[in-house]
């Protein structure tokens, strides 16, 4: 979620990799018991992650991305104690995927040091971006002259890709900036395809580095926002869909990873910066399961039952909303669904946000990840109230979380003013140490060490 809401061909799928690298979805939670939504299958191939297409973007040197550092701490954008070790070199990629049981693709744009060595993989999550291909990150990226140098994310992940990494950025499912259209909506904030796809472009990515001299190690995950909901479920589909790949961290930041009761607030008692989003994510899950017997006319009124899906078909910012309170865009069943525990019985679509929110979700829990669960004290986006009983709800389920507030921060800062400390947490889960005293203690804000 983010307050500016916007937010393969039968030739290429010959070269296979081994059939013993194949992932394995004997256990896979398929989709017919869920919401209604038609049954499927996962396809469990060797082709997905295979590199359809490419383009060699733009290399980085370390005295570059040592002027950008000095820029941005100039800027009084960061501060950082890391400098920048490795050039860096760049590829954007279309790699194989699948949704609902069907072969798709999607993009990605891959960085990997240009020196020789064993580096681990950090899988960057981004934050809303849009719901069409025409919304893709990457495509900020991909005309840019220095390779999106000059875009903050493309100066962020080539900075992740110089402290040794190889960095992984995908675009998601139904945002592509390259080949045919994909021909449906994002699935905002639907889990599965989001995850399910990231995790594909991992595979697709050590692929493309086996001819170069980068070797791939273990894999550690950023997400934010959105990015932050899908690093949550990366980590619960891991063992289910991509078994073979060990994530050895993640950082959730700023996550809503309880959609429900995020829901329930952002349509509870007047319109919030988090009602748009929350119209968003109804309208792509209503593509994505298509259960809803009169669709999203089920929850949004005349003209915007029509106006919304087809501003977020053509426009990255979405729907214009002038003047709306809740009355007069949702329907009264919608609104008096939030009004009750768990939305109540207003099925489909309170099945739409159980299966979306991490507490409650049927996906099985079998990973043991260790994950940074990051907050912004003034966040008017994500309801940071609903988060840190999240926070208790989970670790109480088991999960290993360490709590981190960025005092003074809002939606957009934590990963930023954290930068030092998100890559501290990381590197200590990939050297093997014992976690902090206080994993899973709930503490007050504090201020982040790259703070300006």
């Amino acid at each position: 979620m983010d307050t500016a809401l916007p937010d393969g061909s039968p030739d290429a799928l010959t070269d296979a990799v081994p059939e013993d690298s194949a992932p394995d979805a004997a256990d896979a939670p398929t989709g017919p018991s869920r919401c209604g939504a038609d049954p499927y299958d996962w396809i469990s191939s060797p082709v997905l992650g295979d590199i359809l297409e490419k383009q060699t973007k733009a290399p980085h040197s370390v005295v570059e991305l040592t002027l950008a550092v000095l820029a941005l701490q100039n800027d009084d954008q960061f501060k950082t104690q890391r400098i920048p070790k490795y050039n860096t070199k760049a590829e954007l990629i279309r790699y194989q995927t699948q949704d609902r049981g069907k072969l798709v693709d999607a993009t990605a744009m891959v960085s990997y040091p240009s020196s020789s060595g064993t580096y681990p993989i950090l899988l960057i999550l981004h934050g809303t971006s849009g719901f069409s291909d025409g919304c893709a990150p990457t495509g900020g990226m991909v005309g840019a002259e220095w390779g999106g140098f000059e875009e903050e994310i493309g100066i962020l992940m080539a900075l992740y890709t110089s402290f040794g990494y190889i960095t992984v950025f995908p675009d998601y499912i139904g945002l592509k900036s390259l080949g045919a259209p994909t021909g449906f909506l994002h699935p905002y904030l639907v889990a599965e395809p989001t995850a399910i796809a990231s995790l594909d472009s991992v595979r697709a990515a050590k692929k493309l580095v086996a001819s170069t001299g980068a070797v791939p190690g273990d894999v550690v995950v950023i997400g934010g926002s959105q990015g932050g909901h899908a690093a949550a479920f990366v980590n619960r589909y891991l063992p289910h869909y991509a078994p073979e790949l060990a994530i050895r961290g993640s950082v959730w930041d700023v996550p809503p990873t309880d959609l429900m009761e995020q829901t329930r607030a952002a349509l509870g008692t007047s319109w919030e910066n988090a009602t748009k989003n929350t119209i968003a994510f109804f309208t792509a899950a209503d593509v994505w399961y298509g259960s809803a017997p009169a669709g999203i006319s089920e929850v949004l009124l005349p003209p915007f039952d029509t106006a919304v899906p087809e501003s977020m078909a053509t426009e990255c910012g979405g729907t214009k909303f002038e003047n709306p309170t809740l009355e007069s865009v949702l329907t009264p069943e919608v609104l008096a669904a939030a009004k009750e525990a768990e939305f109540g019985t207003f099925d489909p679509w309170a099945c739409y946000l159980t299966e979306n929110s991490l507490s409650s979700t049927s996906v099985p829990r079998q990973d043991d990840i260790p994950s940074l669960f990051l907050l912004g004290e003034l966040d008017t986006l994500v309801n940071n109230t609903v988060e840190r009983a999240a926070f208790q709800e989970l670790c109480g389920q088991g999960h290993k979380l360490v709590y981190l507030e960025c005092a003074g921060a809002s939606h957009t800062k934590p990963l930023v003013w954290a930068f030092d400390q998100t890559l501290d947490f990381l590197e200590a889960r990939l050297r093997g140490d014992p976690l902090p005293a206080d994993t899973c203690l709930l503490r007050s804000a504090e201020t982040c060490t790259s703070q300006p």
